[in-house]
């Protein structure tokens, strides 16, 4: 970063700075007498409290009672420190700060930075010229199928990268960029022929800072049905690619529109976060001007800490199945960590994305919205989905299903809400006799990672969370109706181990026997370990006795319960190890429970450390970026 800003420059741009300009861009102001009046953008409103005073440079909302200069708006608006907020200020409009003592090492950092966002910048002019001439037209054609027209592309700065292998390298060039800047902001890779573009025959969405000054990355899509002429040399080209990393750019923290939809999302004070470029796009031309969307990556903590700064409440757009299901179960532990709670779940109609929903008008997406769910509401009706409970035995084997959900819920009165309002009626039973029954066992079902399990069936509905016996092999779940998740988690791996050993990922090798928790998995795991691969004689050798050995064959005979491929059997592995590592953080949990007072800080310190390294390893296996 730079040095201290003078404090000359400070005060020189305050005064230039026309601050009703900026808040304009935020919120509609209308001249009322001397000063100007809008809706204000901190809070919701119907009518017009925020009043500006360009002549004095400060506003005042009178509803909410925010106001300040011009720093403090930006500050407010945009979650800025104060020098940010003078930087920022200072880009708007065309300002040269200058720093007290800046270091040589400073200057270069502050002027490779400011290299690299010009040169976005321009890479942005280059796409959306290209997106306008004639080599543009199927991109307009692709664009125009999808409902947008030129306006949408102007908005949103859409672009097109020609099919070439190096036309925006030679147009930087030109420009005056090094290959190494060209490199370092992410737009070009080292190719057999020399620097290649990295997006090549793709319709491209420019990603702004949150502030919406500056382009820090791209994502780019391939045209359906056209085949690229710079494409890979086997296989189809993936759909969407984005930027990679850059000091400019971090996908852990970026949301794309999100420049475009913060004085919505404050003023609404919830935010809508959907998956893709065209889903964000389609509902702000329908009018819901408040999503988002991740960069063609996961939520992260980092992500809804950027969201927090905006609204305490975020609503994601989920398909209504497991892979909703898991989404919001890592969504909550991830605001929590952020220590944002409210996370609801907009549930996708199936077979429709948020782009689908947008296209049937603002209308039909507020109406949708009105039903949004908390993201344990959401959770709780997946799990009770398809129960049959017109017998006693299903009834409980229904409730049963909450139960590992339930007992992660830390506010006693939150989870009897729950089951007094959802589980209790849907099964026909007393909330009162299940919340006794959960608080009797909630305690047990803390050392079991939360993930659906197929049922029987094969409803894709999970099963219930009853425990089994420690002592039973995962291959007895093979005809089981009340399985521990847990246990069919480690006998989808043994199995894949014992018939599959090819699909076993180089992960593999880091599993151990304590991440197994029923004691003879342990056994299959050791043998397994010394056995040659694929060698069921060898493993059935190496057991202790004959019930054992039993087990194991029906576990390695029997046909697995979902088809599997090496990259399913790579997230059975990260499961068990991740499964493996929120044990050990819930024993943290319960030792400093268990203590408490009497740990003194250092030891506190110790485990609150452990703890958020177990938390980081755990979200890496879970979101596949740990080995």
């Amino acid at each position: 970063m730079a040095g201290r800003i003078n404090d000359e420059d400070v005060q020189a741009l305050r005064e230039r700075a026309d601050i009703a300009v900026v808040v304009g861009d935020y919120t509609s102001l209308k001249r009322a007498g001397s000063t100007l009046k809008g809706l204000c953008p901190f809070h919701a409103e119907k009518t017009a409290s925020f009043t500006v005073d360009s002549a004095r440079g400060y506003f005042h909302c009178f509803g909410c009672g925010e106001g300040g200069d011009v720093y403090g708006f930006l500050q407010k608006i945009e979650a800025l420190s104060f020098p940010e907020a003078v930087e920022r200020l200072a880009r708007m409009v065309g300002f040269q700060l200058h720093y007290a003592e800046l270091s040589p090492g400073q200057a270069k950092a502050l002027g490779r930075r400011t290299r690299l966002t010009q040169a976005l910048g321009d890479t942005a002019a280059f796409y959306r010229e290209h997106l306008s001439a004639e080599d543009g037209e199927p991109a307009r054609d692709y664009l125009r199928s999808r409902g947008l027209g030129r306006a949408e592309a102007d908005h949103f700065g859409l672009g097109w990268a020609p099919d070439q292998w190096d036309a925006l390298v030679r147009h930087l060039r030109g420009k005056g960029y090094s290959d190494e800047e060209v490199t370092d902001a992410g737009l070009a890779s080292r190719g057999p022929r020399g620097q290649i573009d990295r997006f090549r025959g793709r319709v491209v969405f420019p990603i702004l800072d949150a502030g919406g000054k500056d382009v820090v990355a791209f994502g780019g899509r391939v045209l359906p049905g056209v085949v690229l002429r710079t494409g890979p040399r086997e296989g189809p080209p993936p759909k969407y690619i984005n930027s990679s990393e850059s000091i400019v750019y971090k996908k852990s923290q970026t949301l794309y529109a999100l420049n475009w939809a913060r004085s919505e999302v404050t003023r609404r004070q919830v935010v809508l976060v959907v998956e893709g470029y065209m889903d964000v796009i389609g509902l702000h031309s329908a009018g819901i001007r408040h999503a988002v969307a991740t960069c063609g990556t996961a939520l992260t903590a980092d992500h809804f800490r950027a969201l927090e700064k905006f609204t305490p409440r975020v609503v994601l757009a989920l398909d209504a199945d497991d892979a909703g299901f898991a989404a919001a179960e890592r969504a909550r532990a991830l605001a929590d960590e952020a220590q944002l709670r409210e996370v609801g779940v907009l549930p996708l109609p199936p077979g429709k994305d948020p782009a689908d929903l947008a296209g049937e008008g603002e209308a039909a997406v507020e109406a949708a919205l009105a039903s949004v769910k908390t993201a344990v509401e959401f959770q709780i009706e997946h799990l009770l989905r398809g129960a049959d409970v017109s017998t006693p035995e299903g009834q409980v084997d229904a409730y049963r299903r909450t139960f590992p959900l339930l007992a992660r819920l830390d506010d006693r009165f939150l989870r009897y809400s729950y089951i007094r309002d959802l589980v209790a009626p849907a099964v026909r039973l007393s909330a009162d006799r299940i919340e006794r029954e959960l608080d009797a066992e909630v305690g047990a079902h803390r050392d079991a990672p939360l993930a659906p399990a197929a049922s029987p069936s094969g409803s894709g509905a999970p099963t219930s969370s009853a425990p089994t016996a420690g002592h039973r092999l995962p291959g007895d779940l093979a005809a089981a109706t009340h399985a521990d998740p847990q246990l069919l988690l480690e006998r989808e791996v043994l199995q894949a181990a014992l018939q599959m050993p090819a699909l076993l990922p180089a992960a593999w090798k880091l599993v151990t026997a304590d991440d197994f928790r029923a004691p003879l998995s342990r056994t299959l795991f050791e043998a397994l370990s010394e056995a040659p691969p694929g060698n069921l004689g060898a493993v059935l050798a190496l057991l202790p006795d004959d019930d054992t050995r039993s087990r194991v064959r029906a576990l390695a005979l029997t046909e697995a319960r979902h088809a599997a491929d090496a990259k399913k059997v790579a997230e059975w592995v990260a499961g068990l190890r991740a499964a493996a590592v929120q044990r050990e953080i819930d024993a943290i949990w319960e030792q400093v429970a268990r203590v408490g007072e009497q740990l003194d800080p250092a030891q506190r310190r110790r485990l609150t450390t452990r703890r958020y390294e177990l938390e980081r390893r755990r979200r890496d296996l879970v979101e596949g970026r740990d080995a």
